[in-house]
């Protein structure tokens, strides 16, 4: 499958994303990566659902979206899913977010209740940590991920910035107000969204369903992609 590369300007920041332009009665299904991800890492996930629309995004920071030096509050990151969701001319959408992907996917979400459809929560609570000043060594200093080091996802002034920047914002009180169907995945071995937040997001919306991965850590998509990609097509089953 083709994917057009493309850069969208967002208030001086260009922000990165890939996009399949299928054409298709089907809902376009929206990507919002993880904490150092960026849209390249989707690129197997999107070659799965071939026949919709697929846009996967870089946040700013990550891979070849921009890097500002400041500017990386919850509402920063949210207006870059906006940015590209508006420019693409979208009217409705499926989304997944994944890891702090979470908290991204959630603000934009209820911001744009008449945009998302369906919404897929990927191994995270409702909410948006705060990151302690000593979380960039720590972080900094994790192995490689999905084979590639932090050097090559972030620059470091990106992964300061968002720490200087976090807050802790909490989602739980408004979730009520989702009345479309959530798919929440877990992995059940040390993933970071533990059994007693899957049963508060089962407990605040009216439309959710929970799935652990059994063999998965908080990379649900591994050790096999084909757990992810069923789960999400039964999903969209559902929402056509």
């Amino acid at each position: 499958m083709i994917f057009n590369e493309k850069f969208i300007n967002n208030s001086g920041v260009a922000i990165h994303y890939l996009d399949n332009e299928k054409e298709s009665s089907k809902l376009p299904f929206v990507i919002v990566p993880g904490l150092s991800e960026s849209a390249d890492d989707y690129i197997d996930i999107m070659g799965k659902f071939s026949d919709r629309r697929c846009i996967a995004i870089t946040l700013r920071g990550r891979g070849k979206t921009d890097a500002p030096e400041t500017g990386y509050t919850l509402l920063d990151h949210i207006s870059d899913i906006e940015s590209v969701v508006n420019f693409i001319g979208l009217e409705k959408c499926i989304m997944l977010g994944f890891s702090r992907g979470v908290s991204y996917s959630l603000g934009f979400t209820l911001r744009n209740l008449h945009k998302v459809e369906g919404l897929i929560l990927g191994d995270y609570g409702a909410y948006q940590s705060y990151l302690s000043p000593e979380w960039v060594e720590v972080f900094s200093s994790q192995p490689p991920w999905r084979g590639k080091p932090l050097t090559e996802r972030m620059k470091q002034h990106a992964l300061i910035g968002l720490q200087r920047e976090s807050e802790l914002v909490e989602f739980w009180d408004e979730l009520p107000q989702l009345e479309i169907p959530v798919l929440v995945i877990r992995g059940a071995q040390n993933g970071l969204l533990s059994e007693r937040d899957s049963n508060r997001y089962l407990e605040l919306l009216t439309n959710c369903e929970v799935v652990t991965f059994q063999e998965s850590g908080h990379n649900i998509f591994e050790p096999s992609i084909e757990n992810f990609v069923t789960a999400a097509k039964e999903f969209f089953d559902r929402l056509v």
